[in-house]
């Protein structure tokens, strides 16, 4: 009889335990149903700022969250109303920044550039002339930022992703530069430059030209481009060349040609239309020198060219504008160069040309005015008068430069 009290004594508990379970459950549903919850989870993942950090100027209304860019980076592209009005009424200090002790090191590079431009805007305003000189000023401490920021195992600021006039471009087009006065920078790579295929085999005499080149050619394909297995081939390959161009490694880069060929092929039987006549069964040493002797530029050398700076017409400044690779170094090309693309890439097509030759001319003259110990003058350009000054830069310094453009320059012979 005990036993079966005891039993029932059991039985009634159960009874009164279990309906505890679903309302227990529902208590919880209803505090992760708490009005406030997606906001903790949100400032959980993204922590608000920390005091005294100004927010980039002309942003969104977001939430508080991580800091990317300070107020008044990238500084905007010098124009000439700013450039007079900075020079007639010169900006007081800056306000003083605060940051934490440790961590937003980008933002202390940003700074870091900011302070960097601002003496060097007050000095060309002392400057013959005061505008290409802020121009220049500007390209060189962004292209410095740039520098700092590829020396860091972080994510870099996007337009640092870029080279040359595009990456001026970018910057022009940041929170500060987006203004009235900024103008942007026209350029592109060309549209009508399809990669050759199948690539040169990887050489000891072609090794330098398919790492020194790689910026140039042409990149993915952009939305409604070509696809296929020659694209995925194509991008697979110049990662892998990236991958072997830091190590200067040629069988890195053999080894990657081969087996980006062997996929390819593999790629290339799985759909049904027809292969390239060298993934035919056959070998791998012969299907090698199959792809080897079909390359249309075995040396890596089609964004390779030889120009006259002498006439900068708008084909040329076409080609001088998009992304560019000088290998002349020889004085004064370098200087020339850099002024005509600094001050006259980012106006519109139709002043490019006048602009370039006004630099020409202000860049020849100042380097004439200069003392020899600069610049001593090989070809005695400088102690010719006139226009004959002019034709003697034309025909001695600028007629054979070479250089990488991911756009084709004119033809030789091209009536611009």
């Amino acid at each position: 009889m005990a036993a079966f009290g005891l039993l029932l004594l059991l039985l009634l508990g159960a009874a009164v335990v279990a309906p505890v379970r679903p309302q227990r459950a529902t208590q919880e549903r209803l505090v992760l149903q708490h009005p406030h919850i997606e906001q903790l989870l949100q400032e959980e993942q993204d922590p608000p700022l920390p005091p005294d950090i100004p927010a980039a100027a002309g942003a969104t209304a977001a939430p508080p969250a991580r800091l990317n860019t300070l107020a008044g980076f990238p500084p905007p592209w010098p124009v000439a109303a700013a450039v007079t009005r900075h020079c007639r009424h010169p900006p007081g200090p800056p306000p003083t920044l605060q940051l934490p002790p440790t961590g937003f090191a980008h933002l202390r590079r940003q700074a870091a550039a900011l302070d960097a431009l601002r003496p060097r805007l007050g000095a060309c305003c002392r400057h013959h002339a005061p505008l290409p000189c802020a121009r220049r000023a500007w390209t060189e401490v962004l292209d410095d930022f740039c520098t700092d920021e590829f020396g860091v195992k972080t994510r870099q600021f996007h337009c640092c992703r870029r080279h040359d006039a595009a990456r001026r471009r970018c910057f022009t087009q940041g929170p500060s530069g987006a203004t009235a006065e900024a103008v942007a920078i026209v350029t592109a790579r060309d549209p009508r430059a399809e990669p050759p295929f199948p690539p040169g085999e990887p050489t000891a005499a072609n090794m330098a030209n398919i790492c020194g080149l790689r910026g140039l050619r042409p990149g993915p394909p952009g939305a409604g481009g070509p696809s296929g297995p020659r694209v995925r081939f194509r991008l697979r390959l110049e990662r892998d060349y990236g991958r072997c161009c830091r190590n200067g490694s040629l069988a890195c880069a053999r080894d990657a040609w081969q087996k980006g060929l062997q996929r390819f092929c593999r790629e290339e039987s799985a759909v049904k239309t027809r292969q390239h006549r060298c993934c035919q069964p056959r070998g791998a040493p012969a299907r090698s020198r199959c792809f080897a002797a079909a390359a249309p530029h075995p040396a890596y050398d089609r964004e390779l060219h030889n120009v006259s700076l002498a006439r900068l017409g708008p084909a040329l400044l076409r080609t001088l504008c998009g992304p560019t690779r000088l290998f002349t170094k020889r004085r004064p090309v370098p200087e020339l160069l850099g002024a005509v693309t600094a001050t006259c890439c980012p106006l519109p097509p139709e002043e490019q040309s006048a602009c370039a030759q006004e630099q020409l001319s202000q860049g020849i003259a100042t380097l004439c005015d200069t003392s020899r110990d600069t610049w001593r003058d090989p070809q005695g350009c400088c102690s010719r008068g006139g226009p004959e000054r002019r034709r003697c830069f034309d025909t001695t310094y600028l007629a054979q430069v070479t250089l990488g453009a991911a756009v084709a320059p004119p033809a030789p012979d091209h009536d611009e």
